[in-house]
C-alpha cells in the first residue's frame, strides 16, 4: 500500500497499527485538536519503529480555525480520512467550509473516507441523550439534527460526567452536500457498535473541477 494518508482527527493514533499490518509503504500525517493526543499518537508510532514500513508526521491542527495551507503543502493525498470528526464540529455551514477544505486538497484520484456517528440506531445511546437546558441552552439555540450525549468516564477516585455534541447526518443530508460541494459518492455502508450501525461511512471523490 503505498501513497500518502492525510488523516483528520486522527486521536491517539489507532489507524497506525492497522497501517503495519497492511504493510502501508507511503507517508501518513495525523492532525487532532487536541495536543495530548497527538502525543500520545506520537509515542504509539514510536513503539512501532522497525516493525512498520511507513514514515508519520503529527500536528496540532484544529480544523475549524487553522490554516489549511499548511496540510496543502504535503499533496498529492492519495487517502484523505476522518472518522468520527464531522459531527462533532457545530453549525451546518462549518461543517461545509470543512468539507470544501477537504475537496481543495484533492486530487481527482483522491479518496475521502469518513464516518458519522448514528446514535439515533442504538437504544443505549439514546438514552444518553440530554437536553439542552443542562447546558444552558435550548432547541432554538441549534440546528436540526444536533444533539447532546452525556459522556461518562470513570477515574480511580469517581464517576466523571461530560457532554458531547453529535449533529446526526442523515444520508439525504449527505448525499447534497457531496452534489453541491462537486463530490461523487462511491460507497456508504453503516458499521459500528453492538448493532453494527453506529457508525455510517462514505467513500467520495472529487469531480473534475
Amino acid at each position: 500500500l503505498p501513497g500518502n494518508i492525510l488523516d483528520l482527527g486522527c486521536g491517539n493514533g489507532n489507524i497506525l497499527r492497522n497501517l503495519c499490518a497492511q504493510k502501508f509503504s507511503g507517508m501518513y500525517m495525523g492532525v487532532d485538536f487536541s495536543p495530548n493526543l497527538i502525543n500520545d499518537a506520537q509515542q504509539l508510532y514510536a513503539t512501532l519503529q522497525g516493525k512498520c514500513l511507513f514514515k508519520a508526521q503529527f500536528s496540532a491542527f484544529d480544523l475549524v480555525a487553522s490554516d489549511w495551507r499548511s496540510i496543502s503543502t504535503y499533496k498529492p493525498w492519495e487517502v484523505i480520512c476522518a472518522f468520527a470528526v464531522f459531527h462533532h464540529i457545530p453549525g451546518s455551514e462549518n461543517r461545509r467550509i470543512l468539507f470544501q477544505h477537504v475537496r481543495k486538497c484533492m486530487y481527482p484520484a483522491t479518496k475521502f473516507i469518513f464516518s458519522v456517528w448514528q446514535p439515533q440506531n442504538s437504544t443505549r445511546l439514546v438514552k444518553r441523550f440530554q437536553s439542552w437546558n443542562v447546558i444552558g441552552m435550548s432547541e432554538s439555540d441549534v440546528e436540526s439534527g444536533d444533539v447532546l450525549l452525556d459522556w461518562k468516564s470513570t477515574t480511580s477516585t469517581m464517576d466523571e460526567v461530560g457532554y458531547r455534541y453529535v449533529h446526526i447526518f442523515t444520508p439525504g443530508e449527505l448525499q447534497l452536500i457531496a452534489t453541491d460541494l462537486g463530490f461523487t459518492i462511491l460507497e456508504n455502508f453503516y458499521s459500528d457498535g453492538k448493532e453494527g450501525n453506529v457508525g455510517l461511512y462514505h467513500v467520495w471523490q472529487k469531480n473534475d473541477d
